[in-house]
């Protein structure tokens, strides 16, 4: 859900702990196969992420692909060695033993920037994914040369990581720009706020941001940014569907690396970022498209990555949003399983609303035990919500505290005690609703990177 980063701002404000548009064309390139043999081919530029495996797995399991080509981005959350090794272990799962698999540089373009340790270290045990491993070896011409020799003028370039493989080839040979006729890359924050240390960039973009300045400015990309992203963020009831389906190697590996790393998919925030771009490349009107003239800062001081629209700057296309989430979610796990997977998600039996001026709960009274809860806000926005629960503080004490509704967030300085979490609502959320005097609270981002609240009447639960 949009501002994601607000939203943990405002939880932590109430003292809870928390871990880390007008439409244009969609991609100018058609999503139909791209040679005369009737497949799409594709060279897929990755950090094999988590979200990466599974952007994988899903291309795996598609019979109108051919993947071309595999190359490893070293700036991104895999380091080379192992990024190579676990590449060719997923292309054997899915019968694909004769892709090549080259890695490029392992530092950005220039300055320091990086994925946090602990990320990288998870990358490169393949996410806890236990799978064989195989006698292919690293392509010996690496990752440049591998691009060049591969985006032959038919292939579609999907890249999931930092942007520093391209640049690299585009330095190379300024040409290659005219060779690529559909170039969808996950990358960005363009009217939302970033996922980074310095609060206004995307991970991709920040980590080498010159490489993604020279890409976006001599290149004819299409970016799935986190205005995207932030529609699509990963719920236990994709999870419940996937455990109904799990009728291909692929899909038992996604659910291996969800079990195996189930903190990081559950504690809040974690989005199908790079699943959605590649889904996309299929699938374009799954989502809603913008077009605009960016600037990409590549200076190494705290703006690092930060994509400002400008006048003057080069024209981007841009995914700013998923309408109908269910979709690319039906779209995604149909593809993976090879089953029709429709139900994938629950009707809400609590909904929170927010019409820009009021947050209401409907229905009220709630009913107390596991409830489905949805957040409804005003036509063009997606922000997030929360409920908490009265164990002790008064209404009056929350209402003093936020201050009237419109108010900016106070600092995290701490709330009344008394204040019980029960949900924060970002898409459909599962909750145990106690038997308390509940109180939602809405919010919307400010111009200047805070948030205002609204705050519900109080809500009686019926057990």
């Amino acid at each position: 859900m949009r501002r994601i980063a607000l939203a943990l701002a405002v939880l932590a404000a109430l003292g809870f702990a928390c871990d880390p548009e007008q439409d244009a064309a969609a991609p100018r390139a058609t999503s139909g196969p791209s040679q005369a043999d009737g497949l799409k081919h594709i060279v897929f530029d990755t950090d094999l992420a988590f979200d990466d495996i599974m952007a994988l797995l899903y291309l795996l399991q598609r019979d109108d692909v051919a993947i071309d080509a595999v190359t490893i981005t070293g700036t991104g959350e895999a380091h080379c060695d192992p990024g190579v090794s676990n590449a060719l272990r997923l292309l054997a799962l899915g019968g694909e033993t004769d892709v090549p698999v080259a890695c490029g540089r392992e530092t950005p373009l220039q300055g320091t920037n990086a994925f946090p340790d602990e990320w990288r270290t998870a990358v490169d045990d393949l996410s806890m994914l236990d799978l064989p491993e195989v006698d292919a070896t690293a392509d010996p011409r690496g990752a440049t040369d591998l691009l060049l020799d591969t985006l032959d003028g038919d292939a579609t370039l999907i890249t999931l990581g930092p942007l520093t493989n391209v640049a690299e080839a585009l330095r190379a040979d300024p040409a290659l720009a005219e060779r690529v006729p559909e170039f969808v890359a996950m990358a960005g924050a363009i009217d939302t706020v970033g996922n980074t240390p310095n609060g206004v960039a995307e991970y991709n973009v920040w980590v080498d941001p010159l490489a993604a300045r020279e890409v976006i400015a001599e290149m004819d990309v299409s970016l799935v940014p986190l205005d995207a992203t932030e529609d699509v963020p990963f719920t236990s009831f994709f999870v419940d569907a996937l455990d109904e389906h799990l009728t291909t190697p692929e899909a038992e590996a996604v659910r291996a690396i969800i079990a195996s790393n189930e903190p990081i998919f559950t504690q809040g925030g974690y989005q199908f970022w790079d699943t959605l771009a590649t889904a996309l490349v299929f699938r374009p009107e799954l989502a809603t498209w913008d077009e605009a003239r960016v600037l990409v800062t590549a200076s190494l001081d705290a703006g690092a990555g930060w994509i400002d629209r400008w006048d003057e700057g080069a024209t981007v296309r841009f995914a700013n949003a998923v309408p109908d989430p269910l979709a690319f979610e039906s779209e995604y796990l149909s593809v993976l399983t090879g089953e029709d997977v429709t139900a994938v998600r629950p009707e809400p039996t609590i909904t929170i609303v927010f019409d820009g001026e009021r947050c209401t709960v409907e229905p009220s009274p709630v009913g107390s035990g596991e409830q489905v809860l949805d957040y409804v806000g005003p036509p063009g926005e997606t922000d997030n919500a929360f409920l908490i629960g009265l164990d002790g503080a008064t209404y009056a004490e929350i209402r003093r505290f936020l201050g009237p509704d419109g108010s900016i967030v106070p600092p995290a300085e701490g709330p009344p005690e008394g204040v019980r979490e029960v949900a924060f609502v970002q898409g459909l959320t599962k909750a145990e609703v106690p038997d308390l005097t509940l109180v939602a609270v809405c919010f919307e981002p400010t111009a200047q990177g805070s948030a205002r609240a609204w705050l519900s009447r109080p809500l009686q639960v019926e057990p």
